[in-house]
């Protein structure tokens, strides 16, 4: 899987969440868990389990809103920086991690009610593998994102280290429709790309991502945002 190998190594666990979620990333972060609170509405007592949990920015946000939360990641050295955060969370909820591969989860068909993967499908060209093995051991919901083959994060993508994987919403319609899947809801964000965000101070960042709320909200702006992220009903 593309960047496997990168996001196993310490100083890119200890310096990951500072380099892209601080100063304009800050609105990455907060548009990102704002759709995944959208998606979700109920947390009280749910089971998720999200799958390539990194640092534990949604499980911790997750578990802090009541839910009991497993995080899957193929990196120990960013599972333990997400242990690393539980002491100083208070949560009503409960967050467990555990190393495992994404392609053959290590869990009994519908155990959980949702399965989240955020920042997941953008490490591997071929979704195809891992969207079954999300809908057998969810009992309810699917929650993920892509990044968008015609967006302009295409334009700079070469130089990304972990060489992230751009998708065609067209064909992930198409993998979706051919799922048990009862509906599929689609959403799409962020005209311009996550790079320069995390360039901006956060001030400046905040008027530009008005500019682009603007952008996203035509057609056109929907068709070549950043992100789209999926919501499939079991």
């Amino acid at each position: 899987m593309k960047g496997q190998n990168w996001y196993q190594e310490d100083f890119i666990a200890n310096q990951y969440d500072e380099r892209r979620f601080s100063n304009g990333g800050q609105l990455i972060d907060f548009k990102e868990k704002q759709q995944v609170i959208d998606l979700i509405d109920i947390f009280e007592g749910k089971k998720i389990l999200e799958i390539a949990c990194g640092t534990a920015r949604f499980g911790l946000m997750l578990a802090k809103l009541g839910a009991d939360v497993t995080g899957i990641d193929i990196s120990k050295a960013m599972i333990n920086m997400g242990r690393k955060k539980i002491p100083d969370s208070p949560l009503t909820g409960n967050l467990n991690f555990l190393y495992s591969d994404a392609s053959s989860l290590p869990f009994k068909d519908s155990s959980f009610d949702i399965v989240l993967a955020m920042r997941f499908f953008h490490l591997t060209p071929h979704p195809e593998y891992f969207l079954p093995e999300m809908l057998r051991v969810s009992s309810d919901k699917v929650i993920f994102d892509t990044f968008n083959a015609y967006s302009a994060r295409s334009l700079y993508n070469w130089i990304l280290p972990m060489d992230s994987k751009l998708h065609k919403n067209s064909d992930m319609f198409k993998l979706l429709l051919n799922t048990n899947a009862k509906s599929i809801r689609s959403t799409n964000d962020f005209f311009f790309p996550y790079g320069l965000y995390r360039k901006l101070p956060f001030l400046f960042a905040k008027g530009v991502k008005y500019l682009d709320s603007h952008m996203t909200s035509t057609d056109i702006g929907k068709r070549f945002a950043t992100v789209s992220y999926w919501s499939i009903s079991i």
